[in-house]
């Protein structure tokens, strides 16, 4: 197996658990769309890409480790995903699309390494619980309202490589 396509799994609302295997090169658009009873993923570093909507609306989602290989979060990748509490985007992925994470209202922290260079517009909108970001200096662009309602932010620090804030 080297994708998992478009839709593959989705809606499948009693799927607990899944394993990605390392032949997997890419997650289809909406491919666990809708999974409520899905508790944890780890997307391996074979991984490249994960389109929109790959895990939306996962509402059960408390554990997502993305290994080093991804370059890119689709747009609302993950948004809706309310049990998730912490999140690691490892310095591969270059991109996070817009509302990859929004709506995680159990999300505290984020931890966005070396090497992203854009956050998509409402990438953490509405993450009601989010009270710690890091930003590292390869980030060049944060997009309309990227923390726009994270009510529990205490504080966050932009690096001066960010040259366009909307």
């Amino acid at each position: 197996v080297t994708s998992i396509g478009e839709t593959a799994f989705s809606n499948c609302s009693s799927l607990q658990s899944v394993i990605i295997p390392a032949s997997v090169t890419s997650i289809g658009n909406r491919a666990f769309y809708g999974c409520s009873s899905l508790t944890s993923v780890a997307i391996p570093a074979s991984v490249t890409s994960m389109e929109m909507y790959a895990f939306f609306n996962c509402s059960s989602l408390k554990s997502v480790i993305i290994q080093e290989g991804v370059t890119s979060i689709g747009s609302w990748a993950f948004s809706g995903c309310k049990s998730l509490t912490d999140i690691t985007i490892p310095e591969s992925v270059k991109s996070i699309g817009g509302y990859a994470f929004s709506g995680c209202e159990a999300l505290k922290s984020v931890t966005i390494q070396e090497g992203v260079t854009s956050i998509g517009y409402d990438a953490f909108y509405e993450c009601s619980s989010l009270q710690s970001v890091t930003i590292p200096s390869s980030v060049t662009s944060i997009e309309d309202k990227a923390f726009s309602g994270c009510s529990s932010l205490t504080s966050v620090a932009i690096p001066a490589s960010v040259t366009s804030m909307e």
